[in-house]
């Protein structure tokens, strides 16, 4: 079935494949999406989707790593995985002559994985640096610190990388019962973008499907939706930096919500540019803060709003006073057309210079057709932002941000 620039085809084992053929590109980008993420895991096994991600390049019953890494190389691949709260991505770029080969080599990293005890030690060491990595940069381990308290328990509270504990408790059969109830094809998107023509790479798919004797027959995995409640904390942790790190927000809305668009507006237009608000009126005008910004991210049941800022410790309670005072300000005044029209167009320049790179394309075809079960065109997507009204954007700050609502968590050398 085609869809605009991209086609769609769902294999009868459940396998779904999607495709956007750029003829004067000579690269491609492809990449396995599968539907499972921190938020799929328990306290006891937390970390173990991340860690299986790792353990997939560590070798297959037909290639070593080496070998791995050798062939990706000989082709002048680039190769890569990451773990997210809902999905995993395995995905490699490479020149369109090598089609097939890559092909064969993701699908095996993919489908025969050897899980040796020795590389699932070696990989559990490698994780327990990446997390002391994490938690020797507080601007990136305040998040975990923030989605602990605001989501109180909920699966999505869980970090990815886990921790030292829960990966000491993950043993090669709890790798394999995860990995065989989660990594089957009723939750995998093929998502490719470049010089790939869609019924090319269902004939090559399929042949490299032929070769797989064990294909895993598990269940499709559709998230548990368990919105969590809504609650104020306030929280501090110490730590050993120099600056105080604070995030500051609230639930927000999911990524099927009607409140999608215009809440990405209005957070722009809060935080989440050079030329928002907050980025004005505490770095440029008051110098209080180098690093600062206002993110929204959406799940499948629920979202958060928050702001991030750095700050000296002196400077935390007039760092958070003018926070508020922004959102009064907000309230009482309401958004200018100017900020709404200068905001929308930030943002749709975004999106359409993102989707400029190769990866980036293949990215966004691919998760949006795991997470959402459809594509939306660019140019649709554009007319979705354009078409929101201002009294929708301006309804944002009474839902999102109210004081009374909002949670605090700060990471920091004093308490």
């Amino acid at each position: 079935m085609k869809y605009g620039k991209y086609e769609i085809t769902e294999l009868e084992n459940g396998l779904k494949v999607i495709s956007e053929y750029i003829p004067h590109f000579r690269s491609i980008s492809l990449g396995f999406w599968i539907s499972v993420g921190s938020r799929n895991e328990e306290k006891d096994n937390n970390g173990i989707t991340h860690l299986i991600e790792h353990l997939l390049f560590k070798g297959t019953k037909n290639r070593t790593y080496k070998d791995i890494a050798i062939t990706f190389d000989s082709m002048g691949a680039e190769y890569n995985a990451f773990t997210d709260k809902e999905n995993t991505c395995v995905y490699a770029d490479f020149i369109d002559t090598h089609l097939e080969k890559c092909s064969d080599i993701l699908f095996d990293i993919i489908s025969h994985p050897s899980f040796l005890p020795d590389n699932i030690m070696m990989e559990k060491k490698i994780v327990n640096e990446e997390i002391k990595m994490s938690e020797d940069n507080p601007a990136e381990n305040i998040f975990n610190y923030f989605y602990k308290e605001i989501f109180d328990g909920h699966p999505l509270s869980l970090p990815i990388l886990g921790d030292k504990h829960s990966l000491k408790r993950i043993n090669k059969k709890k790798i394999w019962d995860y990995y065989k109830d989660n990594f089957n094809f009723k939750n995998i998107v093929i998502s490719a973008a470049g010089n790939i023509k869609h019924k090319n790479l269902i004939e090559i798919i399929n042949k490299n499907l032929e070769k797989i004797v064990n294909i895993n027959e598990g269940k499709e995995n559709n998230i548990v939706k368990e919105k969590p409640k809504s609650r104020r904390i306030k929280k501090s942790f110490s730590n050993h930096t120099k600056a105080t790190h604070l995030c500051y927000g609230n639930l927000g809305c999911s990524r099927t919500s009607e409140d999608k668009y215009p809440l990405a507006i209005f957070t722009n237009i809060f935080g989440g540019s050079m030329s928002s608000r907050l980025f004005q009126k505490i770095r440029e005008e008051k110098g209080l803060s180098y690093s600062l910004y206002s993110i929204s991210p959406h799940y499948a049941d629920t979202g958060i709003v928050l702001t991030y800022a750095a700050t000296s410790h002196q400077n935390l309670d007039q760092v958070i006073d003018l926070i508020n005072k922004e959102i009064v300000n907000i309230k009482k005044s309401a958004l200018k057309e100017s900020e709404i029209k200068r905001a929308k167009e930030n943002i749709k320049g975004n999106i359409v210079l993102n989707v400029e790179d190769i990866s980036s394309r293949m990215f966004r075809l691919g998760k949006s057709l795991l997470m959402d079960k459809k594509v939306l065109t660019i140019d649709t997507i554009l007319k979705k932002i354009d078409s929101v009204e201002s009294k929708k954007i301006n309804e944002m700050a009474y839902k999102y941000f109210e004081p009374e609502n909002m949670s605090l968590v700060i990471l920091g050398t004093k308490k």
